[in-house]
């Protein structure tokens, strides 16, 4: 089966998102702003890290059919090749266009648990304050604690690259509802930076025909990351499945920032994004 991951936070990663963490580079003198902005698409390491990406994901879907019929069911492996127009996160924003593929494997360990893990990268075409690349390695487990109501317990590993040999480590406990508005509330911790976040989101799919759908989804949190912060955003992607397993995305979104202190401004950002995502 292809497993979709709806980001409602982070970019909408539950929070079922990808857990992103971020650090902000600036060339310049911090006080007088930035000197100016990079192309991360001139660094031939990005141009590779996007092929190698796009290479994988077409020969996921290629293989699909093949491995679908010979691995155990209770493993599900999906790739997504994705783009946004900005990288915003928790309210604020990381940089300009990026791409972010990414990776994720699930097995159910029995009838109630779901083990689960993956790779999400961040590559910067257009930076900002000279933000860079990204790697988040994530893992966690998912089990019901009371009927529709299930609890999800992980963590996640941050790399930088490549101006930083900078990491830390962040983990996570949410609570799902399986329900019409699938809402779900999450608590992250930052051991390193220190730094904690509550996020509540929710999310609605409005079915056209069998292959075309709506997603609308919604998140408002409170953040520490970069300075006490209130934040809210809405998204809404058109959905087409093309197979069994690949399925293509393209929406808007839209964020609010509100933050308590002088570090950063308050911020409405508006922009665009499209996914392509295979499986089995």
């Amino acid at each position: 089966m292809i497993e979709i991951r709806l980001l409602i936070v982070i970019l909408c990663s539950t929070t079922m998102a990808k857990r992103a963490k971020h650090l902000l580079f600036m060339e310049g003198d911090p006080e007088s702003g930035p000197s100016r902005i990079v192309d991360a698409n001139l660094h031939p390491v990005n141009r590779m890290n996007i092929k190698i990406a796009t290479i994988s994901t077409a020969f996921l879907l290629a293989l699909s059919p093949v491995v679908h019929a010979q691995v155990d069911e209770r493993l599900s492996v999906s790739a997504t090749y994705a783009f946004e127009s900005e990288f915003v996160f928790r309210g604020v924003q990381i940089a300009g266009d990026t791409f972010t593929p990414s990776v994720e494997a699930r097995y159910k360990a029995d009838e109630n648990m779901d083990l689960y893990f993956g790779l999400w990268t961040s590559l910067p075409v257009q930076k900002v304050y000279n933000s860079i690349k990204e790697h988040e390695y994530y893992a966690g487990v998912t089990f019901p604690v009371f009927e529709n109501l299930k609890l999800d317990l992980g963590g996640s590993y941050y790399q930088y690259r490549p101006y930083t040999d900078d990491s830390t480590v962040e983990g996570y406990v949410g609570l799902t509802w399986e329900s019409l508005l699938s809402p779900a509330v999450y608590y992250y911790y930052d051991a390193d930076m220190e730094e904690s976040t509550v996020e509540i989101s929710a999310g609605y799919t409005i079915p056209i025909d069998l292959k075309t759908g709506l997603i609308l989804g919604g998140y408002v949190g409170y953040s520490e990351f970069a300075g006490d912060s209130k934040y809210i955003g809405l998204m809404a992607d058109l959905s087409y499945s093309f197979t069994r397993y690949a399925r293509a995305t393209i929406g808007a979104r839209m964020a609010h920032l509100d933050p308590e202190e002088d570090l950063l401004d308050t911020d409405t950002r508006l922009w665009w994004g499209a996914s392509f995502t295979a499986g089995f």
